[in-house]
């Protein structure tokens, strides 16, 4: 049943080995080796021995070759059944990594310096062959090659999600973020994926391209402080006033603002200017400083004369209630708008939107391709689709809320 040693075995023996009688019973021990559900993890062996044995290979003593494959086979094999799966194409990727062990005079054997164990090389050498090859897959069929990258990086995207994004995502944050970087991977036939050139290991390549992408989502999700949309309306003067005395706590004097704005805009304002500009915005939001998010506060400041911690109101400041007010009109308008446009939709976008709005919690790409009964590769660019659809009645909708003012 374990004939992929036999196979193995003719890969790795070098041609110009003579194999004497006991290399060969050696050789035959290993091919009536149970198969790898059924075989013994071979006992750790220390880290001069592998060195030695590798060295053994590399100089083509009779016999090595076969000594190394009993070493290594069990946990070589348990390496590609992680990567890649069980069955036929996990024999053909055992092979393959096998055979590139050998090539060329075993050149990959030759990092191998004894530091670390040759478990954790090998892992090392049997991502960056399978990972090679699976780039050569997406120029010939990128939809089954989709499937396996899903498989062999989707542990390396979730780690470096969780390390790179803020904590307080949390597991459906994450998700999403998760989501969006296949999303990103996908888009344009996998034109990221596809412009991998060879040069370098094709792991470290998509490592770093959706390291770019985490960036971009880290500088799209950081918060910025927002402007009410009714002073984003008002003329620059108006706009100006209001950052430097509601953001930057400027006091509400002539003399003092005219000082703060000087610079700011094309003409500096006179001290008329900013007394007409001050009375337009009183009419729209009071003019305080507002809370910062957070700030550095003394435990003393806290305390009482009694000894009591003293809490400042948290209620929501003029600011913020006239935001959240815009917010919840904003929201309704859209939901609105959302169910009259839907019912022009295809019903594949509709079906999709229908199970995304309608779950309690966020769903995963492949949690939604069940329900759908299609590739996950689709449930990706249903999503790409409606979010450009939903980007298009949100900026429609601003234009109209800007025309009616």
């Amino acid at each position: 049943m374990w004939s992929r040693s036999l196979l193995v075995q003719n890969l790795l023996v070098p041609k110009k080995a003579k194999r004497h009688d006991e290399d060969a019973d050696r050789a035959n021990a290993v091919v009536e080796r149970p198969a790898s559900s059924e075989m013994q993890i071979v006992p750790p062996l220390s880290g001069n021995f592998e060195h030695a044995l590798v060295n053994a290979v590399l100089s083509g003593e009779v016999g090595a070759a076969s000594r190394f494959l009993e070493h290594v086979s069990t946990t070589l094999w348990s390496i590609v059944v992680k990567l890649v799966g069980d069955g036929a194409e996990a024999e053909a990727a055992f092979l393959h990594i096998v055979a590139s062990l050998k090539a060329d005079d075993y050149a990959r054997l030759r990092g191998f310096d004894g530091r670390s164990r040759i478990t954790t090389y090998l892992s090392l050498v049997a991502r960056d062959v399978l990972a090679d090859e699976l780039a050569g897959q997406f120029s010939k069929t990128p939809r089954e090659a989709w499937e396996r990258f899903s498989r062999y990086f989707g542990a390396d995207l979730r780690s470096r999600i969780a390390r790179q994004l803020p904590s307080k995502l949390g597991r459906a944050g994450r998700e999403d973020a998760y989501q969006e970087v296949c999303l990103k991977l996908i888009e344009n036939d996998f034109r990221r994926i596809r412009s991998y050139g060879g040069r370098g290991s094709f792991t470290g390549y998509i490592l770093t391209v959706v390291d770019r992408i985490l960036i971009d989502l880290v500088r799209r999700e950081t918060p910025r402080r927002r402007m009410p949309a009714a002073i984003s309306r008002s003329p620059p003067l108006d706009q100006a006033i209001y950052t430097a005395v509601v953001w930057e706590g400027c006091p509400l004097d002539a003399d003092r603002l005219a000082a703060a704005l000087r610079g700011r805009l094309a003409q500096d304002p006179t001290a008329a200017d900013i007394a007409e500009s001050v009375a337009r915005l009183a009419g729209i939001v009071r003019l305080e400083r507002a809370s910062p998010a957070t700030e550095a506060v003394s435990l003393d400041a806290l305390l009482g004369e009694g000894g009591s911690i003293s809490i400042a109101d948290s209620s929501p400041t003029p600011e913020d209630r006239l935001l959240l007010f815009e917010e919840e009109e904003r929201r309704a308008a859209l939901v609105a708008a959302i169910n009259a446009a839907a019912e022009k939709l295809p019903s594949d976008e509709r079906l999709y939107l229908q199970i995304v709005f309608s779950a309690n919690e966020p769903l995963p790409a492949r949690g939604i391709a069940r329900l759908m009964g299609c590739p996950v590769e689709d449930v990706y660019r249903l999503k790409q689709r409606s979010q450009k659809w939903l980007k298009e009645i949100t900026v429609q909708l601003e234009k109209n809320s800007d025309m009616s003012v």
